[in-house]
């Protein structure tokens, strides 16, 4: 019996390395970064939209903003509300799919501490649904912070992350207008197979916002750092290199961890 141990033992433990090789070997790279992507996409457009301030939307019209959306304002409440589903026609040069409401409370946006709340009613963006709140607090007239914990991204295939992050943004302003927004920042979470990410901005997101009123929402500068976990002692990354071929509609580049350079936009 004693002589079987050694053998059963040995054997146990091929097969676990084994089963942790074969997931790795399974797990598709591309499809990966494309997750990734996909929800750096959805919340890159979010923030835009909340780092107007609430005097800013009394100038904005629907069709300045991706996607149209009816513009209402509640002035007793100081709340506005984005309604995706109210629009009638959107002649933008891009166009994604949107519905459902984006909410945004300034109620306490004009206290000492200027805050105010992004909450998402039901919104889907393109091929997936948002759900949550992202908070956001102002540190001087060009500058805002903003965190947020247990926002979830659910694609239209059921596949689900969960992330927690926090920006900085810088407003560039012209006439009291904004006219340019950069960020840097993290988000971290679990991905749709259960494993830990991390997203880290090394270059500054900027995006511009004539692109964003003819429905454009990409930034046109940027890169993201993603390490993924594998087993509890190794993890990859993926880079994803924006540049601008064009003003409006950059070039998307992303860097497989096995050196593959892969296409995602145009």
């Amino acid at each position: 019996m004693k002589n079987l141990l050694f053998p059963l033992l040995f054997l146990g433990l091929f097969c676990s390395c084994n089963e942790e090789i074969g997931r790795e070997i399974s797990t598709d790279l591309s499809e990966e970064v494309r997750q990734f992507y996909t929800l750096s996409t959805a919340l890159t457009e979010g923030s835009y939209l909340a780092n107007f301030t609430y005097g800013d939307y009394f100038r904005l019209q629907s069709e300045s903003l991706p996607g149209c959306p009816k513009i209402e304002i509640d002035q007793s409440l100081r709340l506005i509300t984005l309604d995706y589903d109210s629009v009638d026609s959107c002649m933008q040069e891009r166009n994604f799919s949107r519905k459902g409401k984006i909410r945004i409370d300034y109620s306490l946006s004009n206290t000492q501490i200027s805050t105010w709340w992004m909450e998402y009613e039901d919104y889907h963006f393109d091929k997936s649904r948002i759900q949550g709140t992202r908070q956001f607090q102002s540190l001087s007239p060009n500058q805002n912070q903003e965190s947020f914990e247990n926002l979830r991204l659910i694609t239209d295939t059921n596949l689900s992350f969960t992330a927690k992050g926090s920006h900085t943004y810088f407003i560039s302003r012209f006439s009291s207008r904004p006219f340019a927004i950069s960020f840097v920042g993290t988000i971290e979470g679990i991905n749709p197979v259960g494993r830990r990410f991390k997203q880290t901005l090394s270059g500054a997101k900027e995006v511009f916002i004539n692109c964003y009123s003819e429905g454009w929402i990409l930034p046109f500068e940027g890169e993201e750092t993603w390490t993924v976990e594998r087993g509890a002692t190794r993890e990859l990354s993926y880079k994803i290199a924006f540049s601008s071929e064009e003003e409006c509609n950059p070039l998307v580049n992303a860097t497989l961890p096995d050196g593959r350079i892969l296409i995602l936009n145009p």
